[in-house]
C-alpha cells in the first residue's frame, strides 16, 4: 500500500494481541498494540488510526468507553469490536456509537485481516479524488467527480463479503450498482437474485424470502425455494428494503447473522453462503426513528453504505447520458444514425430531471419514437413544446404520437417485469397509481 494504513489493537490478552500485531506488520500495516483501555485512549489523544480493533472487555476502561472517548476526541478510525461474550444487544450498542463491525472470539486471523483490509480500501476510495478514466463502468455512465468516487467505492466493496446498503433517490440506478458489485466480486459466476420488497404482500414475504414446504399454506402444493436459497453462492439484492414490513425483519436479521434459515412450514435448518446488497430511497435512520425498521437489522445491513448522487449533482453527466441513451434507444428502434440538434442539447441543459437517470432515459426514448428524421429537436424531447412549422404534416399529431409512444413503453415495461405493475411503474419512473390509471383508460 502506497501510504501504510495505521491500525490500533486493544486487547488485554498477550496471546491474542502480540500475534495479531506481528501478522499485521507483516501485511504492511503500521501497528500499535496495547493491553488496556487507558493506554488506548492515550494513543488516540495523540493520533488517529485507519482501523482500531478493540476488545469489548478490558480492565478499567472497557471497549465501549474506548469507542466513546475516540469519538469525543474526533477520531475517525473504523472500529471493529471483538469479544468472547457477544450479544446482539452489545453489538447494537457499539454500532450506535460508531463501531463499524464486530467479531466473536475465537475467530480466524484471516477473517480479521479481511475486515481490516475492507475498511482500509473503502477509506482510500472515499478520499482519492483522482478523476476516473472510464465514462462507462459496469453499465453506469458518467465522468463527474461524484461518479468517479462511486466507481472507486464499488471496486473497494466488491471484494468484501460485507452487507451493503445502496441509498439513492428513485431512478439513480441502485440495481445497477448492486449488479456491478456482484460482477466485480468473487461471486460473479454465482446467481444474482433480486427481490423488490415493496411488491410482495406481507403475508407472502416470509415464503418469498425463505421458501415453503408443501402444505405450509393454502395453495402450497409443492416445495418451493425462496430467494435466499436461490442466491446461494451469489448475491441477494433486496430492493426498496425501506418498504419491508416489521414482521419478517427479525427472521431476515437471523438469516444474515447466522447464514441459516428454515423454509416456511419446515424444520430443516438450511445453510447458505449469500452476500446481501440492500437498496433504499430514504435514509433508514428515519425509519428506525419512526419504529418501522428494526435498529439491529439496520446496523447489520449498514456495514458498507454506498450513496448514489442525484443527477442534478452530476455536472456534465446529463449530456453524456443523453448521448448514451440516444445510441441505445436509436439502435433498438432501428434508427442508429440519430443525433441531437443544438437546440435539443440546449433544452437538456435547462432540465433538472427530478426522476434522475430513469427519467432522462424515458425522455430520450420518447424523442426517438417521435423523431421522423435523423435529428432530434427540442420538441421531440419536451412533450409540452409545439413542433416547428411544417413538421406537423410529417405524421400524426404530437399528442397522438406521444400517447402511442407512451402506450408502447408501458407495454414494454409490463413485458419486462412479467406483468408486475409495481415493478413496471418503477421502470417507467411513475407511481403505481398513475400506471393503474393509464391502464384503466385503455380498458386494461
Amino acid at each position: 500500500m502506497p501510504e501504510r494504513a495505521r491500525v490500533l489493537i486493544v486487547d488485554d490478552e498477550p496471546l491474542m494481541r502480540v500475534p495479531l500485531r506481528d501478522r499485521l506488520r507483516k501485511e504492511g500495516y503500521q501497528v500499535d498494540a496495547v493491553g488496556s483501555g487507558e493506554d488506548a485512549v492515550g494513543l488516540l489523544e495523540r493520533a488517529d488510526y485507519d482501523v482500531a480493533v478493540v476488545d469489548l472487555r478490558l480492565p478499567g476502561i472497557d471497549g465501549i468507553e474506548v469507542l466513546r472517548r475516540a469519538r469525543s476526541l474526533g477520531r475517525t478510525a473504523d472500529v471493529v469490536m471483538i469479544t468472547a461474550h457477544g450479544t446482539i444487544e452489545t453489538a447494537v450498542t457499539a454500532m450506535k456509537i460508531g463501531a463499524r463491525d464486530y467479531l466473536i472470539k475465537p475467530f480466524e486471523t484471516a477473517a480479521l485481516l479481511e475486515v481490516i483490509g475492507r475498511y482500509v480500501a473503502v477509506r482510500r476510495a472515499s478520499v482519492d479524488e483522482t478523476p476516473a478514466a472510464e465514462a462507462e463502468f459496469q453499465g453506469l455512465v458518467g465522468t463527474s467527480p461524484a461518479m468517479a468516487k462511486l466507481y472507486r467505492m464499488i471496486k473497494a466493496a466488491a471484494d468484501s463479503r460485507a452487507t451493503i446498503i445502496v441509498q439513492g433517490e428513485t431512478g439513480t440506478g441502485k440495481e445497477l450498482v448492486a449488479r456491478a458489485v456482484h460482477a466485480l466480486s468473487a461471486r460473479a459466476t454465482g446467481p444474482f437474485v433480486a427481490l423488490n420488497c415493496a411488491s410482495i404482500p406481507e403475508a407472502l414475504f416470509e415464503a418469498e424470502l425463505f421458501g415453503a414446504e408443501r402444505g405450509a399454506f393454502t395453495g402450497a402444493d409443492r416445495r418451493r425455494k425462496g430467494r435466499f436459497e436461490l442466491a446461494d453462492g451469489g448475491t441477494l439484492f433486496l430492493d426498496e428494503i425501506d418498504e419491508m414490513a416489521l414482521s419478517p425483519q427479525a427472521k431476515l436479521l437471523r438469516a444474515i447473522q447466522e447464514r441459516r434459515f428454515e423454509r416456511l412450514g419446515g424444520v430443516e435448518s438450511l445453510s447458505v453462503d449469500v452476500r446481501i446488497v440492500a437498496a433504499t430511497k430514504v435514509d433508514l435512520r428515519a425509519r428506525v426513528a419512526e419504529h418501522t425498521f428494526r435498529e439491529d437489522l439496520f446496523h447489520r445491513l449498514n456495514v458498507l453504505p454506498i450513496v448514489l448522487p442525484p443527477l442534478r449533482d452530476r455536472v456534465d453527466d446529463p449530456t453524456l447520458l443523453a448521448w448514451h441513451f440516444l445510441r441505445k434507444h436509436g439502435v433498438d428502434a432501428g434508427k442508429p444514425r440519430l443525433t441531437f440538434s443544438d437546440g435539443s442539447l440546449a433544452w437538456l441543459h435547462t432540465q433538472s430531471f427530478p426522476g434522475n437517470v430513469r427519467e432522462l432515459s424515458n425522455v430520450v426514448a420518447r424523442a426517438v419514437a417521435l423523431c421522423a428524421t435523423d435529428t432530434v429537436e427540442s420538441w421531440h424531447l419536451a412533450a409540452e413544446l409545439d413542433p416547428v412549422e411544417g413538421d406537423a404534416a410529417k405524421g400524426p399529431s404530437l399528442a397522438d404520437a406521444v400517447k402511442d409512444s407512451e402506450w408502447r413503453r408501458i407495454q414494454e415495461a409490463l413485458a419486462q417485469t412479467g406483468g408486475q405493475r409495481t415493478r413496471a411503474a418503477e421502470l417507467l419512473g411513475i407511481s403505481r397509481k398513475t400506471l393503474w390509471e393509464k391502464l384503466r383508460a385503455r380498458g386494461q
